[in-house]
């Protein structure tokens, strides 16, 4: 009715009329439509700060997934330098569409130099052998599948034997094995596992694995390690494939044997220490906890005596002698 009537009444009376009504009546839906309005504001703009963070976070994990791919690529190229000669650049493609996730499929085929049975290395060492070169691709095993076979020894040369994949559970099957070691001969953790040359597949020298422990088996006449492969299976991306020409002639002077012998033996070492380090503290606090339940148990067994000895006994009291 106010309103209504504000629009017949003169200029200046309607203005004082309009102006008694916003600091009265209107004032409290004002205030209401401002904080509603302010609130919209800060809703709004937690939003765009939650989607900004969740970019930055995407983007961050994009970046350490190329950052670790940029170090791979770096490692293969200055692997590619040291070779120099007798391999071809591939990618591993897919594996899972082959029904095997050990079996992947390479981008490079007979036409770039690929050949059946030419090994695959990475700048850590051994990853699979090729199964099958088409002209445009071409088909691979890597070192968990179960048809792997490598000829293999000690980086002193002192042992040899034949590393093929470890049959386990979960994340035990990424393991290697090296069976038929003498039976008078002992490796020790840490000691590095290269390929011998024996068989003319792959080349003297490229690092297979390093020795975790010796298995228990069956085999009366000879020993079974196990090994901790050299190249990781989730760092697999960008590969070299060896020509059957580099192969003869040899990979001797790529790795540097000695120091990763020397490194493996360092990196068992330290992992051995920190086992060591949390079993003991685990036995002290099992002995500690002991003997607290120890001293707890005694604790209630002498409030037990104390409370039995000071219950008055039932019936008349017997005559002292």
């Amino acid at each position: 009715m106010l309103a209504g009537l504000c629009l017949v009444v003169p200029g200046k009376t309607r203005d004082r009329v309009a102006a008694a009504l916003r600091t009265t009546i209107v004032a409290p839906a004002a205030a209401l439509q401002a904080r509603t309005e302010l609130s919209r504001r800060s809703f709004m703009a937690e939003a765009v700060t939650r989607r900004m963070n969740d970019s930055v976070s995407l983007r961050s994990q994009r970046l350490t997934g190329v950052e670790d791919e940029n170090i791979r690529l770096r490692q293969l190229l200055g692997l590619s330098s040291t070779v120099q000669w007798g391999f071809v650049p591939a990618e591993i493609l897919q594996g899972r569409l082959l029904g095997d996730e050990f079996t992947v499929t390479l981008s490079a085929g007979a036409r770039a130099g690929v050949e059946l049975l030419s090994p695959i290395i990475v700048s850590d060492g051994l990853v699979g052998v090729v199964q099958r070169a088409d002209p445009s691709l071409s088909v691979a095993i890597l070192w968990p599948h179960p048809d792997f076979r490598v000829s293999a020894m000690s980086a002193d040369g002192a042992t040899y034997g034949i590393v093929t994949s470890h049959v386990g559970p979960s994340a035990d099957r990424y393991l290697l094995e090296l069976r038929s070691v003498p039976l008078r001969t002992q490796l020790r953790p840490g000691t590095l596992i290269v390929s011998s040359g024996a068989g003319g597949v792959f080349p003297r020298n490229i690092p297979v694995g390093t020795v975790i422990n010796e298995l228990k088996t069956s085999d009366a006449w000879a020993r079974t390690y196990l090994l901790r492969p050299a190249v990781k299976f989730s760092d697999l991306g960008a590969v070299m494939v060896l020509t059957r020409a580099r192969s003869t002639k040899g990979v001797d002077g790529i790795w540097n044997i000695e120091s990763l012998a020397d490194s493996a033996r360092r990196s068992v070492v330290a992992a051995g220490d920190s086992l060591t380090a949390r079993l003991r503290d685990s036995v002290v606090a099992a002995l500690r906890q002991r003997a607290a339940d120890s001293i707890a148990a005694v604790v209630a067994l002498g409030g037990r005596a104390e409370a039995v000895l000071a219950k008055p006994a039932l019936g008349k009291p017997r005559s002292t002698p």
